[in-house]
């Protein structure tokens, strides 16, 4: 059987069509799943950021308390430089990310209006202030409902992604 150049015609089209068709939904896909990662790392973020700090913390006191020892003295069974390395690289990732952090939850402090500081203040409560809060203790201390906590936490998170991640962050229309 052959087929006519209309025949033919018609169906390179409608293939063509469908494979576009098929293309630009699984781009939408990509950058949603992409928007949805990045307000998954920013929540991951916030949630360990109390733990980066007592991390960083601790190793300064660690140093401080090694100050002057040598490594004989330290009676460590393996050690190398490759090991000395990776502990200096940690430490200087998670300093860093500390600072990005705070960099970053400052920025989105003045960017607030005076009306959406109550967003600012219940995320500083929740993640960035050296004591832990529950919902229940920043809806007592904010006088609002432990709901609204949940929905003002939403909302902060839900501006977070442009100042973290900046033009990247943001979705056009097409």
């Amino acid at each position: 059987m052959q087929l006519s150049e209309k025949q033919l015609k018609v169906i390179t089209e409608t293939v063509s069509k469908e494979v576009i068709r098929a293309y630009k939904e699984d781009e939408n896909k990509r950058q949603q799943e992409k928007h949805d990662r990045r307000l998954h790392n920013i929540k991951l973020l916030l949630k360990h950021y109390r733990a980066l700090v007592l991390h960083c913390q601790k190793r300064e006191d660690d140093l401080e308390k090694f100050e002057g020892t040598s490594i004989q003295d330290l009676d460590i069974d393996e050690i190398n430089l490759e090991t000395i390395e990776s502990i200096k690289q940690s430490k200087k990732k998670s300093i860093a990310m500390v600072y990005f952090i705070k960099g970053k939850m400052e920025a989105y402090r003045r960017n607030c209006s005076e009306d959406e500081m109550k967003y600012f203040r219940v995320l500083e409560m929740k993640y960035i202030t050296p004591r832990k809060y529950t919902n229940r203790e920043i809806a007592e201390v904010e006088h609002i409902e432990e709901r609204t906590v949940r929905r003002y936490l939403e909302r902060a998170i839900a501006d977070l992604p442009v100042i973290f991640f900046g033009i990247d962050a943001i979705k056009f229309k097409k």
